[in-house]
């Protein structure tokens, strides 16, 4: 679902970024922002767009608001955060933790409240709150998510308001439009107050994503086979931590003017210093494909799939060398994609991926002609990070020491999906050709109205009947030696 935002074009994005360009190269912070956030501005749209839609396309506050959390991210140290930095009880408690999805695939962070404690440090917890975000982002590229406060046998007692301030200043502040819900499970009627000042905490957008929810309706949003055992599903899962998987990052760029050099906005073509100048070509993409591997192992054997709706993709794949390999990624059309890593080195059985976006100007060709070809090659014992764009603009790339896959852009089929959620009834809004069931919908939504007139005939039941023993507690009480047969005389005698 996510907050209603009006739409972003590309010209407002860019817009930004230039605005952020020319304002770090004329009055640059004191300390320099993370090389990991310049890199987001520069070269993926999805962050900067995240600011224009939580703050209306007003340019002069997304600017603002983009600068402060630069900032507040490079003295936080959000994007250095790991395991080791972090208060290991509270980790391995598991009160904080991600887990399963939501019915739109997006990532659930899971507060177990009954496990909280207001003595312990909010500062800590805070800290393990932005580092499950800000793994969750690296792993599934600046993803939305939705967080579950599972308040099942949750009392006074570890109703920790400030806590819950704290977390939704956080995302207020420096996540703009990163929830897609705040779901809210089996809050206690006694804590109902509550619930009112974290509404109140709230912007205004993200009151219409808040949702209080319990077993019986927990389905509207999320799966029951993603759903844990204890909230009513069959997902069996016990928390246990588990460390980050390490991620290759792309090397930084070496000071040089040739088209290697990451350049603000903008893609690069490669060359090759010991031959033509070569850029991947339909002609030649064919006689570059090493049909085994040896080097790398690649999920996607043939094709990189493209999400429809977001126009994104992800390349994953695996070192099956036994020394590290230095990888490379080339696309035939390098206008119309923005891929990150390009390169990097990565050690034996260690896993990868890169993230690649459609330029939102640009379409993918209906003829297969939009390929990329990823290169591994062994990495000398001396090469580190920053040599890898030095060693592969030495590289003779169709030499036999490089391995080469081939892989084809397309869209992911829409319909196979859609099949497979009806297939597991997991889906109510998928039928034939995509389109709503609006008749399953109508059901539901009966069902739906004819248990709130249950509920209203029952209530008005239970008002009548304490109407009636309020009214026969007030005539004993006054007249406690009438019976029903007096009570006439009584009255009459008393009208004399």
């Amino acid at each position: 679902m996510g907050i209603k935002v009006k739409e972003v074009t590309p010209e407002q994005i860019e817009e930004l970024r230039e605005r952020f360009k020319a304002k770090y190269a004329t009055t640059p912070p004191a300390a320099p922002f993370h090389p990991v956030d310049i890199d987001r501005i520069r070269n993926d749209h999805v962050w900067l767009q995240r600011f224009l839609e939580m703050y209306d396309l007003d340019m002069e506050v997304s600017m603002t608001k983009l600068w402060e959390t630069c900032a507040w991210r490079q003295s936080y140290g959000a994007n250095d955060l790991d395991e080791s930095k972090l208060n290991q009880e509270y980790l391995k408690e598991g009160s904080v933790f991600v887990h399963s999805n939501d019915v739109d695939g997006k990532p659930l962070l899971v507060f177990r409240v009954r496990l909280h404690s207001k003595s312990k440090s909010l500062d800590e917890l805070i800290r393990i709150v932005v580092y499950w975000v800000e793994r969750t982002q690296r792993e599934k590229h600046m993803t939305q998510m939705t967080i579950f406060f599972d308040m099942a046998g949750t009392g006074l007692a570890t109703m920790d308001l400030d806590f819950v301030k704290r977390i939704v200043e956080t995302f207020k502040m420096y996540y703009p439009n990163a929830l897609n819900y705040i779901l809210v499970f089996e809050l206690a009627w006694v804590l109902n107050a509550a619930f009112k000042v974290i509404k109140a905490l709230l912007p205004p957008k993200a009151v219409e994503i808040l949702k209080m929810i319990s077993k019986k309706d927990i389905g509207q949003y999320i799966l029951k086979d993603s759903c844990l055992a204890s909230w009513g599903g069959s997902d069996n899962y016990e928390y246990s931590f588990v460390a980050e998987t390490k991620r290759v990052e792309a090397s930084k760029p070496v000071a040089s003017t040739d088209d290697d050099q990451l350049v603000l906005g903008g893609d690069k073509k490669v060359h090759f210093a010991n031959t033509a100048p070569m850029v991947l070509k339909e002609s030649n993409i064919g006689d570059m494909h090493t049909p085994t591997e040896g080097m790398l192992q690649l999920e996607q054997k043939e094709f990189v799939n493209f999400d429809p709706k977001n126009a994104e993709a992800t390349v994953h794949f695996k070192s099956i060398a036994k020394v590290p390999v230095t990888f490379k990624i080339q696309t035939t059309s390098p206008e119309k994609f923005r891929v990150r890593p390009r390169c990097g080195i990565i050690s034996p059985n260690e896993k990868a991926e890169i993230s690649i976006w459609l330029k939102s100007e640009y379409k993918l060709r209906g003829d297969s002609k939009d390929k990329f070809l990823v290169m591994a090659m062994l990495a000398p014992g001396h090469c580190a990070g920053a040599d890898v764009t030095d060693l592969w603009r030495n590289a003779c790339t169709d030499g036999p020491d490089v391995e080469q896959h081939r892989l084809v852009c397309r869209f992911e089929d829409m319909t196979a999906k859609c099949s497979d959620k009806i297939a597991s009834e997991t889906s109510l809004g998928c039928g034939k050709d995509g389109k709503s069931d609006l008749q399953a919908q109508f059901k539901s939504l009966s069902r739906s109205v004819n248990n709130g007139n249950r509920i209203q005939y029952l209530n008005l039941l239970l008002l009548l009947v304490l109407s009636a023993a309020v009214g026969f507690l007030y005539y004993v009480h006054y007249f406690p030696g009438a019976g029903f047969g007096q009570s006439a005389a009584f009255c009459s005698a008393k009208r004399k």
